[in-house]
C-alpha cells in the first residue's frame, strides 16, 4: 500500500501508543524565594507589566568617577563588569549605602534619588539600561513590588548576558530592537522577583494594592488618549462611574499623585522614548504626546526631568 501524504507532500504519520510526561513537575527545583504577598496578585502584576526600553550604553569610568546624587524620570540599572564601590537608592539619611562588586546589579526605580561612587584606585567598567516597567500602563512595577536596589551577581545570574545584549541592541538598532531590549529587561526583573524575594520591601500593602485593579479602566483610557491635549479628569471619572471627587481621592490613594500629574508623567515618559529612539521634531513629539505646544511641552518636561527636551536628546545619559 502506498504511503499516505500530507497536504505539503510529506509522509503522514500516525502516532502509536500513548505519550508519557517526560518529567513530573515535582522533579523541578521550585522558585523558593519569591516576594511575600498574595501569589495571585503578584502573578497579576508580573503578567500585566509592560516594559518600554529607552537606552543601554557601555561605559569605562575614570578613577575619579562619581555619579549623583540625582533623580531621573525613568527606571534604570547599572551592571558592574569590574571595579568596586558603593551605592545607595533613596533620599540621603533615609537609605544606606551598599557595597558594589563585579557582577552586581544596582536597580533604581523611576524618580528615586541615587548615588554611585567607586573606591579609591578603582576604575569601574559598567553597562547602564534605562527603561519604564509599568503595571496596567501606568503604575511603576519597581515601586509597586518594592524591588531591591541591589542584586548580587553570581555565575548563574543573567545580569551580564542581558546587559551585554542590551548594549548591542541599542548600538545597532536592528529591526525589532525595542522588543528585544524589553524582553531582556523583563527576563532580569522576573529573575530578581523569583530569586531575591527576601530583599523585597512591598510598600502600601492592603487596601491600596487591592484597589489598584479598580483603576484599570481609567489607566487604559489614559494610555489610549495620551495624544488628546483636552483629556480631562471628568472623562476619566466616567470610566469608573464615580464622581470627580471620588475619582481624585481613589487615584491619589493608589498612585500617590493627582490624575493631572500622573497624565503629565506618562506624556513625559512617552516623549523620553521618542527623543532617544526617533528623529521626530520637538513639535511632532509634543503633538503626539498630547502637549498643546512646544513651549508648554518644554516647561513640563523640565519640571519632571530637570533638563530640556533638546538637552535630553543630545545627552548620552549614564
Amino acid at each position: 500500500m502506498p504511503a499516505r501524504h500530507s497536504r505539503k507532500g510529506l509522509p503522514a504519520t500516525t502516532p502509536r501508543g500513548e505519550l508519557a510526561v517526560h518529567r513530573d513537575p515535582k522533579g523541578f527545583d521550585p522558585f523558593a524565594n519569591l516576594p511575600q504577598g498574595d501569589p495571585a496578585r503578584l502573578a497579576q502584576w508580573l503578567e500585566a507589566v509592560r516594559v518600554h526600553a529607552i537606552s543601554s550604553v557601555e561605559w569605562q569610568c575614570s578613577e575619579r568617577w562619581e555619579l549623583g546624587p540625582r533623580v531621573l524620570n525613568d527606571s534604570m540599572w547599572f551592571w558592574f563588569a569590574s571595579g568596586s564601590g558603593a551605592g545607595r537608592v533613596g533620599p540621603e539619611g533615609e537609605s544606606e549605602y551598599f557595597r558594589i562588586r563585579p557582577g552586581d546589579l544596582m536597580l533604581i526605580p523611576q524618580g528615586a534619588e541615587h548615588h554611585v561612587r567607586q573606591d579609591k584606585g578603582s576604575a569601574m567598567h559598567l553597562i547602564t539600561a534605562h527603561f519604564h516597567a509599568q503595571v496596567f500602563e501606568g503604575i511603576n512595577l519597581l515601586d509597586l513590588m518594592g524591588f531591591p536596589p541591589h542584586a548580587p551577581g553570581g555565575k548563574d545570574t543573567p545580569y551580564e548576558a542581558a546587559s551585554r545584549r542590551l548594549a548591542r541592541e541599542y548600538a545597532l538598532k536592528a529591526p525589532g530592537w525595542r522588543a528585544a531590549m524589553a524582553a531582556e529587561i523583563q527576563l532580569v526583573l522576573h529573575y530578581i522577583a523569583r530569586h531575591h524575594g527576601d530583599r523585597f520591601r512591598m510598600p502600601g500593602a492592603g487596601r491600596v494594592h487591592a484597589e489598584l485593579p479598580r483603576l484599570l479602566p481609567a489607566l487604559e483610557y489614559i494610555d489610549r488618549n495620551l495624544p488628546n491635549a483636552a483629556l480631562s479628569v471628568g472623562e476619566l471619572a466616567k470610566q469608573l462611574f464615580v464622581s470627580e471627587v471620588q475619582f481624585r481621592k481613589l487615584f491619589r490613594r493608589v498612585t500617590g499623585m493627582s490624575p493631572v500629574r500622573f497624565v503629565q508623567r506618562r506624556r513625559v515618559e512617552s516623549a523620553c522614548r521618542m527623543l532617544r529612539g526617533s528623529e521626530m521634531s520637538l513639535r511632532e513629539i509634543a503633538e503626539v504626546c498630547g502637549f498643546a505646544d512646544v513651549p508648554f511641552f518644554s516647561r513640563v518636561f523640565k519640571q519632571w526631568t530637570r533638563t530640556t527636551p533638546a538637552q535630553y536628546r543630545d545627552a548620552a545619559a549614564v
